[in-house]
């Protein structure tokens, strides 16, 4: 019965939990170094639901959001190709550019209220974990490619 099933969304699964544990570590460990060790052992279940989050609801949240700055951007551009000659260039989408920006913002939040930790330290955790996560959807495609539609010409 097992290996009967499809294979495609047990190894999401698999590389969900995996990417979840590396995201828990890092933030765990930066966590520890950054503030204290009793404030990593305090919130280590927020630490885990902040990186499930981070890992399988944050792509989601910027892909609605790649796709309204997608609409909103094809617009600018349209009108901009009514008042111009789109041969000489015309208009160009680079709303849709800003969506790794409010993915940090959105990290920043998270971090900051979730794990209750001063600014200045919930930037640098954030910084690193967006590092993280550009390492693990690279090495891991399989993990955004299910809801991520809008790639950038």
């Amino acid at each position: 019965m097992l290996f009967n099933i499809d294979a495609e969304p047990v190894v999401f699964i698999i590389w969900l939990i995996l990417a979840t544990i590396i995201v828990f570590l890092v933030i765990y460990i930066v966590v520890l170094l950054l503030e204290s060790k009793t404030k990593a052992s305090d919130k280590w279940v927020m630490i885990l639901i902040l990186a499930f989050l981070i890992v399988l609801v944050l792509p989601i949240v910027l892909n609605a959001v790649t796709g309204v700055l997608d609409a909103i951007g094809g617009a600018l551009e349209e009108t901009r190709d009514a008042i111009d000659d789109p041969t000489n260039g015309g208009g160009h989408n680079y709303l849709i550019l800003l969506a790794p920006v409010i993915g940090f913002l959105i990290l920043l939040v998270l971090v900051k209220f979730l794990i209750d930790i001063p600014w200045d330290n919930a930037v640098w955790v954030a910084l690193l974990i967006l590092f993280v996560l550009y390492v693990l959807f690279t090495l891991i495609p399989e993990l955004y490619t299910f809801i991520y539609e809008y790639v950038p010409e």
